[in-house]
């Protein structure tokens, strides 16, 4: 099943004459990973807030075209602290779903999954503004899932993460791919592609290249 697709979606920001993103399409079925990449500045970010409804709820332009999601989007930013505000972890995950109204029994088992899930247990008690910025970038993660999305974008979230924290968060994905999640990693850094199953390629012009899907390996 298709979890996302975006037909002929076109953005121009306020005041630019040109588009940073022209008539893209495209389609992700769940359980499925893209990775979006190119060049700093061509429109990898512009094209997840459109994803997410940032675009053009909160940031304005000129925006055409569809966004079709069958499910609830989540986006986790490159920078943590633009997500963290909470004074403790446990809180910061217990944000999104006491929002949703949901009752307290069950937003206690939540946290306690995302938490083991993301490996953070032992940080529930502090202050975010206590962390390593790789620990935060896993709350700020964390605090996404707590929301149950079905569809996630991670706008350059690992960028900023060592080695072993980026491979940490690739395994979360790949879990969460294997539970039905459609995920779109936005990234520059082509050695972090690897678990994807279909990789985009945006153009300085706005356009998105043919996607290039990996050969299973019974093809």
């Amino acid at each position: 099943m298709k979890a996302v697709e975006a037909r002929e979606i076109t953005f121009t920001y306020q005041g630019q004459t040109s588009p940073v993103l022209d008539r893209i399409d495209f389609s992700l079925e769940a359980g499925e990973i893209a990775a979006l990449t190119g060049l700093s500045g061509c429109g990898k970010s512009t094209l997840g807030y459109c994803l997410c409804g940032v675009i053009p709820r909160l940031i304005k332009g000129d925006f055409s075209g569809e966004v079709i999601l069958r499910g609830r989007p989540g986006i986790v930013f490159q920078d943590p602290d633009t997500q963290i505000f909470m004074p403790s972890v446990e809180a910061e995950l217990a944000f999104g779903p006491e929002n949703l109204g949901l009752p307290r029994g069950a937003i206690a088992v939540r946290i306690a999954d995302i938490a083991e899930l993301v490996g953070i247990n032992d940080l529930l008690m502090l202050n975010p503004a206590q962390l390593s910025g790789g620990q935060k970038q896993l709350v700020a993660l964390g605090g996404v899932l707590t929301l149950s999305p079905d569809i996630i974008v991670m706008d350059e979230t690992l960028a900023q993460l060592d080695a072993a924290t980026q491979e940490n968060v690739k395994r979360i994905l790949m879990t969460l791919k294997q539970h039905g999640k459609a995920i779109i990693i936005i990234e520059h850094d082509i050695s972090n592609l690897d678990i994807a199953d279909q990789i985009w390629l945006l153009e300085r012009d706005g356009l998105l290249r043919m996607p290039a899907r990996k050969a299973s390996a019974n093809e």
